[in-house]
């Protein structure tokens, strides 16, 4: 027992060193033994066992007025490689990064709506072995891969329950993948992966209470509190797009009539457009698309909007108005430090915020709403795969010991070409 108790000793202490690297760097061994409350000695062998295993290297000297230098410790870019992934309603998106967090690579595939399920798990797999071989052509290490999807997770399992924007229903992700790629792998549900990316690398980076919430072909959200999300109790906690807004209301893809995700999505935008346009309002979104409103865009509602288009601004500003009512109640119900606002749609933040923001002063109690600030996504559209890579970070920071030691993973085999 007292040999498992050191262990595990030790593990929680390299996770706080790599945790204090990864925040504050470069720091000394004796700036972390102060940060830590570790003794020095304890500091300068967990610091030796990170330098050998390439996860931590020096990066130069602080020289100080008193005293030999200080040898700065930062995290090792090439410790190994994290990919993040997600699987849209009409996009797969891979990215890859260094153990610093930097992307080197990324590949964004468009598919279509409503695609045939394997035909993008195919996709998927083409990709991700595309980031593989270019991981091990740079003589890289892969440390895992978290992959993001929009619907409800088992996380334990790995698998999809259900995504009613896809129209998939118990799909084996994680089951699927470890076939064919042998590494740790995290699936998740979209937005809660985005709201971990923002906590670990964007806008709630040092935030300790965190909403996130994700509009674009539909509506989620996550919670993350001390850079853990909360999970719910059986794990679907931050499906903020199905509170019921109106029960007289259009049918959401769930089946539940209402939805806030009916009155905020780019589908929620596409409508208002149509509808202005059909009752007589000019607009030059009618020319973008050439009367084919089931080709119109965010990127096109935007532009449009920026040049000074009327319609597009006025769908964007009441979309931002029903976005606000939300998040009213949502910061009445929670009481968050800070909101983070993502997902397609945030592409026209500055027309979505006057009334967004004037609903929540309007709707949401003052002791709460001084309390909470609200900002927009620093990764946007990439913030789930950005949320994939932070998974990762979080499993080694959970076990460090296991990862530290671990082998180079070798380069997939089986997984489909393009």
């Amino acid at each position: 027992m007292r040999n498992v108790d050191h262990t595990h000793m030790r593990e929680l202490n390299i996770a706080l060193i790599l945790e204090y690297l990864r925040r504050d760097a470069p720091l000394s061994r004796t700036h972390l033994a102060q940060l830590t409350g570790l003794n020095k000695a304890t500091v300068t062998s967990l610091v030796r066992e990170l330098l050998e295993s390439d996860f931590v290297h020096e990066s130069g000297t602080d020289v100080g007025d008193i005293g030999r230098p200080a040898i700065r410790l930062s995290l090792n870019p090439r410790a190994g490689y994290i990919i993040g992934a997600e699987i849209g309603v009409d996009f797969v998106l891979v990215i890859l990064t260094n153990f610093s967090g930097d992307v080197v690579w990324r590949r964004r595939e468009t598919t279509r709506p409503r695609e045939r399920q394997e035909v993008v798990l195919d996709l998927l797999d083409a990709v991700l072995q595309d980031a593989c071989q270019y991981a091990h052509a740079q003589g890289m290490r892969l440390l895992g891969l978290g992959l993001g999807v929009p619907g409800l997770v088992d996380v334990t399992a790995g698998t999809l329950l259900f995504a009613p924007n896809l129209g998939w229903a118990d799909v084996p992700l994680k089951a699927r993948l470890q076939r064919k790629f042998k590494m740790p792998i995290e699936v998740a549900n979209e937005a809660n992966l985005a709201a971990l990316g923002e906590s670990y690398f964007g806008a709630a980076r040092g935030v300790n209470f965190v909403l996130y919430v994700s509009a674009g072909i539909g509506l989620g959200g996550g919670i993350v509190l001390n850079r853990e999300v909360l999970p719910g109790a059986a794990g679907f906690a931050g499906e903020v797009g199905h509170m019921t807004m109106d029960p007289n209301g259009a049918q959401c893809n769930c089946g539940n009539f209402g939805c806030w995700e009916t009155f905020v999505s780019q589908w929620a935008v596409f409508r208002r457009v149509r509808e202005a346009v059909e009752g007589g309002r000019p607009s030059t979104l009618t020319t973008t698309c050439g009367g084919d409103w089931g080709r119109l865009t965010v990127p096109d509602v935007v532009d449009a909007a920026r040049a000074g288009d009327g319609v597009a601004r006025d769908a964007l500003a009441e979309t931002g108005r029903y976005l606000g009512i939300g998040l009213a109640n949502l910061i009445n119900a929670l009481n968050p430090e800070r909101v983070v606002l993502g997902g397609a749609l945030c592409q026209g933040h500055a027309f979505l915020m006057p009334s967004l923001t004037a609903e929540v002063e309007r709707r949401a109690l003052r002791a709460s709403r001084d309390k909470t600030e609200i900002v927009v996504a620093t990764y946007g559209t990439e913030a789930s795969v950005m949320g994939g890579v932070a998974s990762i970070f979080h499993r080694i920071l959970s076990q460090p010991l296991e990862v530290t030691r671990a082998e180079a993973v070798a380069p997939p085999t089986g997984a489909a070409r393009r």
